[in-house]
């Protein structure tokens, strides 16, 4: 939690467990998204690797009010036809398999990751085009150099725009320490 102290009694009553049993405080995670570091450098290395083209894939966890916790990233092949330095495509099927084997876990599709090589980890028009209301777009800018820079979307559809999400790194250590309670 970040700034406030409580009582291990009253940070119980606040914790909300998902359908398989894991917790994770509301106030970490409200208007954010939450992933694990290796899953941040797993999407940063898949958007290294594909440049210069387009890298993209599906991201799997839960909601949590207005943020998500993200419990892991399905690389996918980039099947655009409109070019792939600019633009990304998962195949429809890849999506539902993705889906289905999430549900069996208790979890959902919570959003889609890509990169923009050389060019800034906002949203592009194209991508506005593309997007899904309530869905998670995590974005990765990546340069020739090899320097990435990520950002967390959402597509807010009564606004027509996205909004940006704070992305917050889920510590590796509370998260193994809950896995084994």
């Amino acid at each position: 939690m970040t700034g406030i102290v409580i009582s291990r009694r009253a940070e119980r009553r606040v914790r909300q467990p998902d359908r398989a049993g894991r917790t994770v405080s509301p106030e970490r995670t409200a208007g954010a998204l939450l992933i694990s570091r290796r899953l941040l450098r797993r999407i940063e290395t898949h958007a290294r690797q594909a440049y210069p083209e387009e890298c993209c894939g599906i991201l799997v966890g839960v909601r949590r009010g207005d943020g998500v916790v993200v419990a892991s990233s399905h690389p996918a092949a980039n099947r655009s036809e409109d070019g792939k330095c600019d633009r990304y495509e998962i195949d429809p099927a890849e999506i539902l398999r993705v889906s289905r084997a999430s549900q069996d876990e208790g979890r959902e599709i919570v959003g889609f990751h890509h990169s923009h090589p050389d060019h800034p980890s906002a949203p592009s028009v194209a991508d506005a085009a593309r997007a899904w209301a309530g869905y998670v777009y995590v974005i990765t800018a990546v340069a020739a150099c090899g320097h990435v820079e990520t950002r967390a979307w959402v597509y807010d559809e009564p606004a027509e725009r996205f909004r940006e999400l704070a992305l917050r790194i889920r510590s590796a250590e509370r998260h193994a320490a809950r896995r084994e309670r």
